[in-house]
């Protein structure tokens, strides 16, 4: 056999082992599960979620701080537009904080009232109080740095996430997750 082929053979055998090896060392990606958690919107409606979600499947916008309610808006539009044309889809807004005392939640969620008037929105904002460290490794998300979208059904399964801010290539994959007969 030609020293050349035997080389070939060989890089071939090696490239194919050595792709192997790295689909056995990546396992395909895990997007967690979504917490059984207590919540009320700013309407004082008691949720039990996930599975008083009001969606087949809902996209929940997670912030951890004040200053990400930026990015939390640049998701509104798109899923506004998702909800017109999907009828079992649900948006909401997640707003997450440490356990605080009693005092604290109320004058946290009496200040998010006051600054929204919208009564529709208000039925989307659930403030919860959680140990963030459980919560966010519940769904397998890294630290609370950045906004976190999640698209989870009643059960809690989440089908897609992504971080940051909202961009058309997030809201085409969003889309792409969606069931193609709504």
């Amino acid at each position: 056999m030609p020293l050349r082929l035997c080389i070939f053979l060989l890089s071939v055998c090696l490239a194919s082992a050595s792709a192997q090896q790295d689909a056995k060392l990546a396992p395909a990606p895990d997007l967690g599960q979504f917490p059984v958690l207590q919540a009320t919107n700013l309407n004082d409606t008691r949720f039990q979620l996930p599975q008083n979600f009001g969606g087949q499947l809902n996209l929940i916008v997670i912030s951890f701080a004040r200053e990400q309610q930026h990015t939390v808006d640049s998701w509104l539009p798109a899923a506004r537009q998702l909800e017109a044309t999907h009828p079992s889809f649900r948006y909401y807004e997640l707003p997450t904080m440490s356990r605080q005392n009693l005092l604290y939640r109320w004058w946290f969620n009496a200040a998010l009232r006051s600054n929204t008037t919208d009564k529709d929105l208000r039925s989307r904002i659930l403030p919860v109080y959680v140990n963030k460290h459980k919560f966010l490794r519940a769904l397998h998300v890294r630290n609370d740095k950045k906004v976190v979208a999640v698209l989870v059904d009643q059960s809690g399964r989440v089908y897609w996430e992504s971080e940051g801010p909202f961009t058309e290539q997030k809201g085409q994959s969003l889309l792409a997750a969606l069931p193609k007969n709504p």
